[in-house]
């Protein structure tokens, strides 16, 4: 342990005529853990990236147990030890999870692994990592945050000289990140060198040895030992200013109720949901995985059938409902799923923001008004400080995880709703487009919007919330007023103790 496995100097990355990287240099120890921060788009993605394989460098040099190290692809990565926990999933949502698993590992010589010792692979590191998901499920039946543990669980099962977690908690619940952050302290203390990327700062802090951040494609000073810094020069260094209140929050005047569920059950696992949100209330929702928080906002926005219980909204009952339905009363759903259900990643920037908005930009005679569509989208850009060089012409996929998030977001700002859903909206966001966030949905509700804000993440709920509900075995178990917040009554209601 402490010895140099992967050595950095001046490693550039350019794209055409963009610096993406502009000449990181790191040492890498075994058993020491490499904590990796800055802003969305600061360039943490591009040079993990690099080192498993998915880039090239433009420039520079990189060792790895003393030898020039330059991957031709991510298979060649993998075979020299790289293990690389992406932020956005690569996993086969039409395989089970043990194919998923064993997915890099199915030969041996001329045999494939059999069903069977798939199977019992997969349960090893699962119950490694405190999993409780059968091995022979589908992952497309998956939550989202369990297809999370699916692929931390893929990239444990390699033997691997270095593994990187990029932002491996954002769909965690809290048991299963103090299982994971368990799992990354056994890997430190097997000698095994690690880079953890996270938004979560004060993680950062608890498991790193060193800390080095990235801002604009540079790195900011060198690496630090976790004792010579703390989390607010992190955010000072990472934003270049001082962030101040984190959580914006103003009191305001509540309306009347804009929507009501009573008695919502369905077989997804709700059972007898009834909750209010008035307007110019921000609502939060929290429990841990399994809960039923996201079925309750599928439920309600007509994406899951509903088998008891009424919506009502402004007012009125409704029934049928679906997505358009819903377009048109004005409810938006922000989707905690952005790849597969938020955006059309192929498309440019611009069409994924105006998508739900094409009616404002049809002309008298039918076609398209480019000239209004790229206006907003100018603005949604600049408001939400989206970085894309050219959101008409840049596709989404090649937006950082986090600007993708502001992208979903912004879309969605335009039809200023009367009801805003959002499902994990901050998830892989950085603190400073955090604050940006923030800062948006306490404007919408000062403008009387009703907004349902579903996270995992207590301190956040806590912080810009009017009223939290919790969710257990698909019901809410209680709620909490601002002024009477406390994380152990939060979680004692996501637990089921409602005594």
């Amino acid at each position: 342990m402490g010895k140099a496995i992967m050595e950095l100097k001046n490693v550039r990355k350019d794209f055409g005529s963009v610096s993406v990287l502009k000449g990181i240099s790191l040492v890498l120890e075994r058993g020491r853990t490499l904590g990796l921060v800055g802003e969305n788009g600061a360039g943490k993605s591009t040079l993990m990236n690099i080192l498993g394989g998915v880039y090239a460098m433009t420039s520079g040099e990189m060792r790895l147990d003393g030898e020039p190290y330059s991957p031709r692809n991510p298979k060649e990565a993998s075979e020299k030890g790289i293990a690389f926990i992406h932020q956005e999933l690569n996993l086969f949502t039409n395989l089970t999870v043990a194919e998923n698993i064993c997915l890099d590992t199915q030969k041996r010589g001329q045999f494939i692994l059999s069903s069977r010792q798939m199977g019992k692979t997969a349960e090893s590191v699962l119950d490694r990592l405190g999993v409780t998901v059968s091995a022979g499920a589908v992952v497309e039946e998956l939550p989202v945050g369990m297809r999370q543990m699916v692929e931390i669980a893929k990239a444990l099962s390699k033997e691997a000289k270095i593994v990187i977690f990029d932002e491996p908690t954002s769909s965690l619940s809290t048991p299963e990140k103090k299982n994971l952050f368990r799992v990354i302290r056994e890997l430190s203390q097997a000698g095994i060198a690690l880079i953890y990327i996270s938004h979560a700062l004060d993680d950062v802090l608890d498991l790193c040895d060193e800390i080095l951040v990235i801002r604009d494609g540079e790195q900011i000073g060198e690496q630090t030992p976790k004792s010579m810094i703390t989390k607010e020069k992190m955010i000072r260094m990472m934003v270049g200013r001082e962030m101040g209140q984190l959580y914006p929050y103003n009191a305001r005047e509540r309306g009347g109720e804009y929507l009501r569920v009573s008695g919502l059950t369905n077989a997804n696992g709700l059972r007898n949901v009834d909750l209010v949100i008035r307007g110019g209330e921000i609502v939060g929702l929290f429990g841990l995985m399994g809960a039923g928080r996201s079925e309750l906002a599928r439920a309600v926005y007509g994406l899951d059938p509903i088998d008891g219980g009424t919506v009502f909204f402004m007012g009125t009952q409704e029934r049928n409902m679906s997505p358009g339905m819903w377009l048109e009363r004005g409810m938006a759903f922000i989707t905690e799923n952005r790849r597969e259900e938020g955006l059309l990643l192929p498309k440019c920037v611009q069409e994924n923001i105006s998508l739900v908005n094409l009616d404002k930009y049809k002309t008298r005679f039918g076609v398209l008004s480019k000239s209004a569509e790229k206006n907003d989208c100018a603005k949604t850009v600049s408001h939400l400080r989206i970085k894309s060089g050219n959101p008409d012409q840049q596709a989404a996929r090649h937006l950082s995880g986090g600007n993708q998030q502001k992208a979903v977001i912004g879309k969605w700002l335009l039809i200023n709703p009367k009801v805003l859903i959002m499902d994990e909206p901050t998830r892989g966001v950085d603190v400073g487009a955090k604050y940006e966030i923030y800062s948006q949905i306490n404007d919408i509700a000062e403008k009387g919007s009703a907004i349902l804000f579903i996270s995992s993440e207590m301190e956040e709920l806590i912080g810009i919330c009017d009223r939290i509900a919790v969710m257990y075995g698909g019901r809410i178990t209680g709620e909490r007023a601002r002024g009477n917040f406390s994380q152990e009554s939060l979680l004692k209601l996501a637990i089921g103790d409602v005594a």
